[in-house]
């Protein structure tokens, strides 16, 4: 290892242990409850974004508890490979020297190194997967190998399950190839058009749920997006997202980022040079595009975050090349140190508010008070980290004080609220009645059972409402009950608490509901479980036979005392074929298909648990599945046998070819045999066959590649 990989570790290493001592000191920020929220109601998708980060958090608070740790561990455990795969890049791109220095730009420019490392946001994802994306990217330009495009449709796969900003890496990937010449020759290749597709069939779960949601998420993501569109052009807007994009990267470090644009555009375009043109096609497409949007709507900085993030390459290319400018070297080396210092000064001011906010602040403006609560706290966005402790103790105890049967439910008027209270109060459902549409009105699409339930109304100084302009939905209003937040001594919030007497859902207006803005909810889950239903009963009926019966009758028996006779089977003929064909490598194979089998089991047994899908025998009742020897109950999406198999079988398809249809039969059996034997639906051998044939085909190649088996 050389001097510039080991202090990239160093960095890296002391980057993350930071991270590590201080993401639990302060309570969630609000998209993180949100985000938290999410693991809460798991679905395929949901109206905000796609759900990986919904599931990281899950995965994350399932180990370490409820707790603001386990909220951000993902972020800053992301924010570690990618820092890694930044470097990758760069030194794919340059050299090892310059992706030193990229890292360095990296931990220096805010959005990358407090929003996207420490806050558990989609973009963290978002940026693993995009690097990882560009990185498998560039391998294939070097090597020409025409396998790495599948690996590079399962990363892209998951970055539009990160965030619909994803798109953009296809979009780069195609500007690319159609302006480089001598790598337009792969638009004659087949795999770039099934990385496409295996991309799509990753992403179908969030195309799915917009399907049976009336495309609610994709309909507000552009409406949040584009807004009213090109009628409204608006220079303010556009500036204010200029000078927004200028604060999360540092408005010392901006200057030479657009800078770092203007040569890399002169390179790519005047002097043809190909690296550059990468650059530009990873990072112009995504700042054009949104800065474009902000031309007539309101949009939020970090949305070309991603843009930036290539650029940033190419930026620390430059600093190598003018480092020997006298002037150079003090604008930067001043840029990065007053950014460092600011971040620190911002990360203090968090955990301790070391900053007198009410002195840059003219004295009536400081002096102005409302709700109970100083000018210069209510702006003070650090204040949002900090109380939400507190006020869920106070509504414990209103809670405590009813009955457990007639309890009041929790409810508020905006989602803001409604996650961080979700968040703090884990144990309670909280409700959020409100007249625009949001992710609480698809997840409460039914309120009947709460009609005649006391409700308790949280509201506080930031987002205040009088609870009486809900009108004749509650009998009556009470007086709301103050409950004041204090950091270091000084009033920073102010709860409102209201019980509302007996809600009837039913008074409500129609905008309150999400069938108002969206329609009724499409069944196409249903209409899918139908189609599997039939083909489980037409295989698990219809085709009985005493030939069947007498071939899967001792596999089930087998199974019935726990011995999984296809497993061993299958496990003992690879075992048997690799030490035989494979003998000089034979641990090599062996430690990557014994890999294969324990991700891909893992990601069983996680989706079991998450989908929670009942066995044939407890949705059709015994006497309507004909079944032999073994009864199981227990959760059925997906298949472990058929995983197991297909993970095998694949590996020995690809490691083994003499013997390639033998074990394609016998994967194809497998799952034949769970659904004719009673234990599975199509669906769940389907789902199974997927994760282990993916898995497999994926980490062979990866091994394939980087220890050459």
């Amino acid at each position: 290892m050389n001097n510039y990989k080991l202090w990239f570790w160093i960095i890296n290493t002391i980057s993350f242990l930071f991270r590590l001592s201080f993401i639990g000191r302060f309570g969630l920020a609000t998209d993180e409850a949100h985000y938290w929220v999410f693991g809460k109601f798991l679905s395929l998708s949901y109206f905000d974004h796609p759900p990986l980060i919904g599931y990281l958090i899950k995965i994350s608070t399932l180990i370490f508890s409820n707790t603001a740790f386990a909220v951000r561990f993902p972020a800053i455990l992301i924010f570690f490979f990618s820092a890694w795969l930044f470097y990758l890049c760069i030194e794919k791109l340059f050299d090892e020297k310059t992706a030193l220095i990229g890292v360095m730009l990296l931990n220096a420019l805010p959005v990358f190194s407090v929003f996207g490392s420490v806050m558990s946001i989609p973009d963290s994802p978002l940026a693993l997967f995009w690097l990882l994306s560009m990185y498998i990217f560039l391998a294939a330009l070097e090597s020409k190998n025409d396998n790495l495009w599948y690996l590079l449709g399962i990363s892209t796969g998951l970055a539009l399950l990160s965030k619909y900003n994803a798109i953009m890496i296809p979009i780069s990937i195609f500007v690319f190839l159609l302006v480089s010449k001598k790598n337009r020759f792969w638009f004659k290749h087949k795999e770039p058009y099934f990385a496409l597709i295996i991309a799509f069939i990753i992403f179908s779960p969030v195309l799915l749920w917009n399907i049976e949601n009336n495309w609610a998420s994709f309909g507000f993501q552009l409406n949040h997006g584009f807004g009213a569109g090109i009628s409204r052009i608006s220079l303010t807007t556009f500036l204010q997202a200029i000078g927004g994009q200028a604060g999360y990267l540092s408005p010392f470090i901006f200057p030479f980022i657009v800078y770092a644009a203007y040569i890399a555009l002169k390179k790519a375009f005047k002097q043809k040079d190909d690296t550059a043109l990468i650059i530009v096609c990873f990072s112009m497409p995504t700042i054009l595009l949104f800065n474009f949007a902000a031309l007539f709507n309101e949009i939020l900085p970090h949305w070309p975050a991603m843009g930036y993030l290539s650029l940033a390459m190419f930026a620390a290319n430059l600093t190598i090349e003018h480092w020997k400018s006298k002037r150079f070297r003090i604008y930067i080396t001043a840029a990065w140190s007053i950014t460092l210092i600011i971040i620190a000064l911002a990360i203090a001011h968090i955990s301790y508010k070391v900053i007198p906010i009410e002195k840059f602040l003219p004295q009536s403006q400081a002096e102005k008070i409302k709700y109970a609560i100083p000018e210069s706290e209510r702006i003070d966005i650090t204040n949002d980290l900090y109380g939400w402790q507190d006020i869920a103790e106070e509504i414990k105890k209103v809670l405590d004080s009813y009955p457990p049967k007639s309890k009041p439910f929790i409810f508020t008027h905006k989602s803001y609220l409604a996650s961080q209270l979700s968040f703090v109060l884990p144990d309670e459902r909280i409700f959020c009645l409100s007249d625009k549409l949001d992710a609480y009105d698809l997840w409460q699409r039914n309120l009947d059972p709460l009609k005649n339930k006391d409700g308790l109304f949280i509201s506080n100084d930031y987002y205040y409402k009088d609870p009486k302009e809900y009108g004749g939905a509650f009998d009556s209003y009470g007086i709301p009950k103050e409950f004041l937040i204090y950091r270091n001594g000084k009033e920073i919030k102010n709860f409102f608490i209201t019980l509302c007497k007996k809600f009837d859902p039913s008074k409500l207006q129609e905008t309150y509901n999400a069938d108002y803005f969206l329609g009724t909810q499409n069944e196409v889950f249903s209409e899918l479980v139908k189609y599997d239903h039939a083909v489980f009963k037409f295989i698990n009926r219809s085709l009985h036979n005493p030939v069947f019966n007498f071939i899967i009758a001792p596999i089930s028996f087998l199974d019935s005392k726990n011995i999984n006779f296809t497993f061993f089977a299958i496990l003992i003929l690879s075992l048997a074929f690799l030490f035989n064909y494979k003998k000089e490598k034979f641990w090599r194979f062996l430690a990557v298909f014994v890999c294969v089998l324990l991700v891909s089991s893992l990601i069983t047994m996680a989706m079991k648990d998450y989908f929670g899908r009942y066995r044939p025998l407890r949705v059709f009742g015994d006497e309507s599945v004909n079944f032999f020897y073994e009864q199981v109950y227990s959760y059925s999406f997906p298949s472990g046998h058929t995983q197991s198999a297909f993970a095998m079988c694949v590996f020995m398809y690809m490691a083994i070819s003499k013997y390639r249809w033998l074990f394609i039969i016998l994967a194809f059996f497998t799952a034949f045999e769970r659904i004719y034997a009673g234990s599975h639906f199509p669906a769940d051998v389907f789902c199974g066959a997927v994760i282990g044939a993916v898995c497999a085909f994926a980490m062979f190649k990866l091994a394939q590649k980087l220890s050459k088996i």
